[in-house]
């Protein structure tokens, strides 16, 4: 292992003295060998040193997860506190698509088995506006409400 480092690390005044023996004035600096790896190239010397140690990429690694939780903590905290995501818990509407946070459970087509959540606007539709249907709604039959609990205010 050694000996490897001797051959990769010249100097370049050895370099010199061999190819123009006249020289008397030659530099101490060490050539790095070409057989190294390219991306540790361009990292500095004790970050290269870093990169390779187990105990480094070890607290490394633990300090990736310990942001990303405290990260996630904010997160939750701001939702909770009202400043989160507002579209956060919103449901489509079953007839329209769009996403709400206050849906009505009904059924309103004749056989139909499963229930429909439906936003405020198509309720009025299915219903007629009344909440036990009327005349011109026979089979709508109305089964609760859902509400997003986790809505923002603002």
């Amino acid at each position: 292992f050694l000996e490897e480092e001797n051959e990769c690390f010249k100097s370049v005044g050895e370099e010199e003295e061999e190819d123009n023996e006249s020289r008397t004035s030659a530099k101490e600096e060490p050539e790095i060998c070409q057989s190294q790896e390219p991306e540790n190239e361009l990292l500095h010397p004790e970050q290269k040193a870093l990169s390779t140690d187990p105990e480094s990429i070890r607290k490394a690694e633990r300090k990736a997860r310990k942001d990303a939780k405290k990260a996630k903590k904010a997160e939750r905290r701001a939702q909770r506190e009202g400043r989160g995501d507002p579209q956060a818990g919103k449901k489509p509407c079953d007839m329209c698509g769009k996403s709400v946070n206050l849906l009505i459970r009904c059924m309103h087509k004749e056989g139909q088995v499963d229930w429909s959540m439906v936003c405020g606007k198509c309720w009025h539709n299915v219903s007629g506006g009344v909440p036990d249907g009327d005349v011109n709604h026979p089979h709508y039959r109305y089964g609760g409400l859902w509400k997003n609990r986790r809505a923002q205010q603002g």
